[in-house]
């Protein structure tokens, strides 16, 4: 049985300078721009890069997304915007990572809090108390065949690492 990988992802640190824009357009601060590409040769380094991705098209995701594949050296064409990672909740999550194409090993997701957050506690049976701050990824490996098959299980939570743990 092969083992498949999954990288939940937190947007990095988005800024609140215009209180006029909507939550969904709101971009990535200073410190946002600085960790979303720390994370993404943090990834290089383990050399985890993932064959699907799935991300929330809100510009704080987006961008988050585009400087980590920039970093892995993928294309944009790897990622399926799915506004469920936005707008509705953990559920939402799951659903992606269990349709995913079983050819592929490594998935992840970008999206926002609480329901990454949710989505990492799901999947590990609540076996992590680690906060999932912006930027956070957490990495979990499931020994299926088959993206539909990935259920909850705390062996699964291989790591959770975010920004300030890589200084």
């Amino acid at each position: 049985m092969k083992s498949k990988k999954v990288l939940l992802m937190r947007h990095a640190k988005s800024s609140w300078n215009n209180p006029g824009l909507k939550d969904f357009d709101r971009p990535l601060n200073k410190r946002g721009k600085r960790d979303a590409p720390r994370m993404g040769q943090y990834l290089k380094e383990l050399e985890l890069i993932p064959n699907q991705i799935f991300s929330s098209p809100a510009e704080r995701a987006k961008s988050t997304i585009l400087e980590v594949i920039r970093e892995l050296d993928l294309p944009a064409s790897q990622i399926a915007w799915d506004q469920n990672l936005y707008f509705n909740g953990v559920k939402s999550y799951l659903d992606v990572i269990r349709s995913a194409d079983d050819s592929f090993g490594i998935i992840m997701t970008v999206g926002h809090n609480p329901m990454t957050e949710d989505a990492i506690l799901t999947l590990s049976n609540h076996s992590t108390r680690k906060a999932i701050k912006t930027a956070t990824i957490a990495c979990f490996e499931f020994a299926v065949d088959s993206w539909e098959n990935v259920e909850p299980n705390p062996d699964a939570l291989k790591w959770v690492v975010g920004p300030k743990d890589l200084k």
